[in-house]
């Protein structure tokens, strides 16, 4: 997360560098005075060896109060001065910056260029000024953009906009991170900005690919999936992020909450376009509420048409459900039993965007030793203790809002007992034991 930090990638990071250094430097010596002087007054002048008829007031010294005065004012002052020229560079506006609009919002970035390409990563040319207007939804939260190796940070406050610039001058891939929580999937609001050289720039910024190393001409529905935040949220692989994945969506029934009422209905496009422009009318089952936002705004009418030919896309013939009542997944064959890994299942199912295997808290508890551990959970509203085993394993894949861990929110997992098989459930409990 923090490539090209250890070198000077932008033109001001050497000052910023030195602003903090010399900061920090004065701030130890100053520890180090203080706490040395206090443990050596502490050593000689004990009462174990000072007599009383040594001990006598000082009631002033002129000497002593003009250098205590004198030297903490010449000390501010340096540090004064090289905060405030490392600031006032970063703070002042290229008038001859190549600008390009971000757009950050739960959870993903958007930069829009100057002739209208739109890209979920940044591409800019090394050693030309860039300045970046810094926009977020009104109805959204507070986000953070921060590249560390560039040493710039500036928050986006909703209906409001910042700015910040930066002169890039070594090519390479450097991070931009979320700086400000801003919910669930705050840990996974990433992206890159990407420094190439100008003749390599020039080029892609004329051509019509979303990024300089694509090999063909993407859809304006995939452009759109990627720049909109879609990706941040809806899986095209089938495995469950926050929302439903595009994974064979359409045509698909499912139980939607209208008014706090379940009913069932086909995903057509209407049900798509409510979706996107109404996105609280008809939440899918067992997700939460309020996560997305409304992108009335955000698209126009063709691009909604794009976007919906895009998911469409994603159902293949074999994927799309048949108009007969669903049943029972059939059990897996031996040789597909023996193909069943739990690791994996882990990695591809969703599980790993919510739980860690690392012993840190995401929007679910870690699994981290899970297997025998000892949970406060809440079943039917009453707190209580388990012991995790097996059967609670199970459960909690097949039916995640029974008995939901203390401090965590009921209805964020979904019930994975009507997308895994008997056999997929075990496997995981498996892995999960060693974990």
């Amino acid at each position: 997360m923090l490539e090209g930090f250890n070198q000077n990638v932008s033109t001001f990071s050497a000052d910023i560098d030195r602003a903090f250094w010399i900061t920090t430097g004065i701030s130890l010596g100053i520890f180090l005075l203080i706490t040395g002087l206090m443990v050596y007054f502490i050593f000689r002048y004990h009462h174990s060896r000072v007599k009383s008829k040594e001990i006598r007031n000082i009631k002033d010294h002129l000497g002593l109060e003009i250098t205590w005065t004198v030297i903490p004012t010449i000390l501010f002052f340096i540090i004064f001065y090289y905060g405030y020229s490392a600031f006032r560079q970063i703070r002042t506006m290229p008038k001859d910056a190549f600008t390009v609009d971000v757009l950050g919002k739960r959870w993903s970035w958007t930069f829009t260029y100057p002739n209208g390409k739109r890209t979920d990563e940044l591409y800019v040319p090394r050693g030309e000024n860039i300045r970046l207007r810094l926009h977020v939804p009104e109805k959204d939260v507070i986000h953070s953009f921060y590249v560390p190796a560039f040493r710039v940070k500036e928050d986006l406050v909703p209906g409001q906009e910042n700015h910040l610039w930066f002169n890039a001058t070594k090519p390479g891939r450097y991070d931009i991170q979320c700086a400000e929580y801003c919910g669930t999937r705050h840990s996974y609001m990433l992206s890159k900005i990407e420094v190439m050289e100008k003749t390599a720039f020039d080029a892609w910024y004329a051509s019509d690919k979303l990024n300089p190393h694509d090999k063909g001409t993407p859809s304006e529905g995939e452009t759109l999936y990627k720049t909109l935040g879609c990706a941040s949220c809806h899986s095209l692989d089938g495995s469950t992020i926050i929302g439903p994945s595009f994974k064979g969506i359409y045509g698909k029934k499912i139980t939607v909450l209208t008014e706090g009422k379940p009913r069932t209905l086909v995903v057509d496009e209407t049900y798509l376009r409510d979706s996107v422009r109404n996105p609280e009318k008809d939440v899918v089952e067992n997700f939460p509420k309020g996560i997305m936002p409304d992108l009335s705004d955000q698209i126009t009418e063709k691009q909604m048409n794009a976007i919906i030919t895009f998911i469409k896309a994603q159902s293949t013939s074999k994927d799309k459900p048949s108009a007969q009542p669903s049943v029972k997944q059939a059990p897996v064959t031996k040789t597909q039993e023996k193909t069943l890994d739990g690791k994996t299942l882990f990695n591809t199912k969703g599980c790993i965007g919510c739980h860690s295997l690392d012993g840190t808290k995401r929007v679910g508890p870690s699994l981290k030793g899970i297997y025998q551990s000892k949970q406060k959970v809440i079943t039917e509203g009453k707190p209580h203790e388990i012991t995790v085993d097996r059967e609670y394993l199970h459960n909690s894949i097949q039916h995640p809002n029974a008995d939901v861990v203390n401090g965590f929110e009921p209805g964020i997992m979904p019930p994975f007992g009507t997308k895994l098989s008997d056999e997929e459930v075990e496997a995981l409990v498996t892995y999960l034991e060693g974990v």
